[in-house]
Order: C-alpha cells, then structure tokens, then sequence
C-alpha cells in the first residue's frame, strides 16, 4: 500500500520534485512550498497522513521501487515513473483505501479526535468495572484533561452513553473493509483488554509498518468525514470533534495576519506591527489564496497580470515558478506568480 502510495505522489510530481516534496506532504509539514505543491499537484488527500515517516524509510522504499525497475531518476535526482511503474500504479490503485484519505481537511484535528476517542474508551470501560488504577494508552496532558473532563460530564449517564457510542462507532465501522475495521478495533484498549500496538497489527496482517499507518489514517479520516457530515446521526462521536473543526484550515500565524489584512492593513504595514519578513507574509496570503473561498486575488494582483501568469503555466502545462517566471521575461514577482496559481489551483478565476 505504501509503496503504491508513494509510486503515485511521484506520477503526480511529473518529476518537478525530488523525494523531500513527498516527505514533506505525508508529514504535513507546514511550509508555503509545501502548502502549494500539495494542491498543485492534486495531492491535498495526502498531506500529513504519516507524521511519524522517517527520511530514511522513504528512501529505503525508493530504492526499491527503483530495483523493481518502477522508479527511475532524472540528472537533477527527481524520481519520475517507468512505464513498468505507471502499469502497476494502475493495477494496485484501487486494491487499497486511499479515497478515504483527506489529510488536508483533517490532518489538524485527526490525531486529537483518534486520542480523545482511545483515552476515554479505555477510561471508561475500566472504571466501568470497578478498575480505578490503570496505566493510560497516551499521556497528552491537553487529551488526559479533555477526557476528564468528558467523563465527569457523561458520569451520571455513562451507561448509556457508552451504548450510544459503541452503536455509532459500529455504524461507521460496517461501512468500510472488514479488515481495516478490525484494525480500528485492535488498536482500542479496554477493561483487561490491551490494544495492539502498529507493529502486532503489521505480524497480524502480513503488511508493513508504513501500510499500517495509512490504513489507521484512513479509518480515522472515515470516521471524521463520516461524523462531520452527519453530526445529528453521529451526535456522541460528534462530541469528540466538534470544537476542532476549523472551516478553514490556517497556521495559527496566518489567521493573525488575516486578522490585520480584513482590519484594511497592508503588507508592509503587517510586517512592521508583527516584526516579520515580508516573504512571511507572502506566505500566508499564499495560504489564504489556497483555502479560503473569500479570498479576493485582485487585491493583490491586477487582471491583466493575473490572466498572464494563468494562461503562461496552463502553455507550458508546469507548476514550477522559475519556468514561469523566465517565459514572462520576468515581468512578474514570484509572489506575483504563486498567489494567481493558488487561486487557479483552488478553482478559483484568474479573470
């Protein structure tokens, strides 16, 4: 599964990136060079489904890959698929979950939800049993206090609560593969009952480590997309992740910078009242270009810039700025540049 994942991120990169780009989408780390190529390259499901990937382990992988005669690599070290790759990325496609997947909705929530979920199933059920001593299957000090919190709340309905929540998580689970839901399940611990851990379910299946991890984060983002989109059929569950729904999804220094751009401030006046760079805010606005459907691009650009730059990256069929920024003999920013595809990219009109 992995394997057939990262085969896909390189077909979606065409070879304008090298392995690092995929390391940094999977880990969902929170650059703006990140942050556009995931939405460039029709890669947002993706963005920080695997925060615990190592360097080494996508390497590893690579090189496999490259045995197998499915991966080659131009001069410049970019990974590019042979057509021996493009034939098996099509045949295994759609052996696994990946529709699931939508990090970049959830990647800032997912893992807050999935604790919250395992710490009180695991709290309750115990002291459900007259348990009262147990050693907690995490130690976030934010989900231990969160749980306690919830437990006291649900205390004097705990019964019933607990019924409640086993008939919607059920619900869910009927709806996927049973094998992916049996892993959801084993990585639950209850009274007496010990959750396996990634390595058991990897001895248990027959698959890897890597392939264990994607398929949790499916089944979690399962739940989520599930839950959200039906908060009054999902209500218990619902009350694990509503207060971490964000409608648009911001580093918290972005939204401060928002914040002073829809009070009528100006980019240079930003980087004096926040005593950043100006490139930093560059980003950010980069970031509103990409999510937030408000976002108005001819603040920033005139009309005719923006169709010049559009219809320059749609000629030459690339994402990649210094292309485009040399066929406009350049004329433009590269900030110029990056906020028009960010709105193209997000469907929105360069016109």
């Amino acid at each position: 599964m992995f394997q057939t994942l990262v085969l896909h991120c390189v077909h979606q990169y065409k070879g304008e990136r090298s392995l690092s780009a995929i390391l940094h989408m999977l880990t969902g780390k929170k650059s703006s060079q990140t942050f556009q190529d995931v939405h460039a390259y029709g890669l947002t499901p993706f963005f920080g489904i695997y925060r615990s990937l190592q360097r080494k382990d996508l390497e590893e992988t690579a090189i496999t890959l490259q045995q197998n005669g499915y991966l080659k690599q131009y001069d410049n070290g970019n990974p590019f698929l042979t057509e021996k790759g493009q034939v098996i990325l099509r045949q295994k496609w759609n052996d696994f979950p990946f529709s699931f997947l939508n990090g970049m909705h959830f990647h800032y929530m997912d893992q807050t939800y999935w604790s919250r979920l395992l710490l009180f199933v695991q709290t309750a059920s115990n002291i459900a049993m007259g348990e009262h001593q147990f050693i907690p299957v995490l130690d976030q000090k934010e989900i231990i206090t969160w749980v306690k919190q919830k437990y006291q709340k649900e205390y004097n309905q705990l019964p019933s609560h607990l019924k409640e929540l086993y008939d919607e998580l059920s619900d869910i689970l009927t709806q996927i593969p049973s094998q992916l839901a049996e892993m959801i399940v084993y990585r639950m611990t209850g009274y007496h009952r010990y959750g396996f851990s990634k390595e058991q379910l990897a001895l248990k299946y027959d698959i890897s480590i890597h392939d264990v991890t994607i398929c949790l984060s499916a089944g979690i983002h399962f739940q989520l997309s599930t839950i959200v989109s039906n908060p009054t059929r999902f209500p218990v569950l619902f009350s694990y992740c509503k207060d971490c729904i964000d409608d648009i999804p911001l580093t918290q220094s972005a939204k401060k910078t928002k914040e002073w751009l829809d009070k009528g401030f100006t980019i240079e006046q930003i980087c004096r009242i926040r005593n950043l760079k100006e490139s930093t805010i560059q980003d950010h606005i980069v970031e509103f270009a990409l999510v937030d459907p408000t976002f108005s691009l001819h603040d920033f650009v005139s009309i005719e810039t923006a169709q010049d730059i559009s219809h320059m990256a749609e000629m030459l069929n690339t994402n990649r700025l210094k292309a485009i920024k040399q066929s406009l003999q350049d004329k433009y920013t590269y900030f110029q540049i990056r906020v028009v595809l960010a709105t193209v990219q997000k469907g929105g009109s360069s016109s």
